[in-house]
């Protein structure tokens, strides 16, 4: 009687000899896999990032708008004259208190 080859052996020859092709194309496979995989971590990533960088553009788009309200509003005339009297004692001169200054137009001083 022969001795029975083992089972783990004749698996390991039938790999290398008759079945490379599908075990190449498993390979490639599962490769190809991982890989779709990794990509669409990446990509779904990216997309997350992108949106946040799109709610922080709008976040300083609308400060912006605000900053140019509030500049704005304290440019007014009306503001800066508020502040001029209750923050400086500042009055609007009458007739009386002006003073003319009259330049002559000639070069020599």
């Amino acid at each position: 009687m022969e001795p029975r080859p083992s089972l783990a052996k004749q698996i390991r020859q039938d790999v290398l000899v008759i079945g490379k092709l599908p075990l190449g194309l498993l390979v490639a496979v599962l490769i190809s896999a991982i890989a779709v995989v990794s990509m669409t971590q990446s990509t779904r990533s990216l997309i997350a990032k992108q949106d946040a960088l799109l709610e922080q553009r709008e976040t300083l788009e609308v400060e912006w708008r605000n900053q140019l309200l509030e500049e704005n509003a304290l440019s007014e005339h009306s503001h800066v004259e508020s502040v001029a009297r209750e923050d400086f004692g500042m009055i609007r001169p009458t007739s009386d208190n002006e003073v003319i200054v009259k330049r002559s137009l000639s070069n020599s001083r």
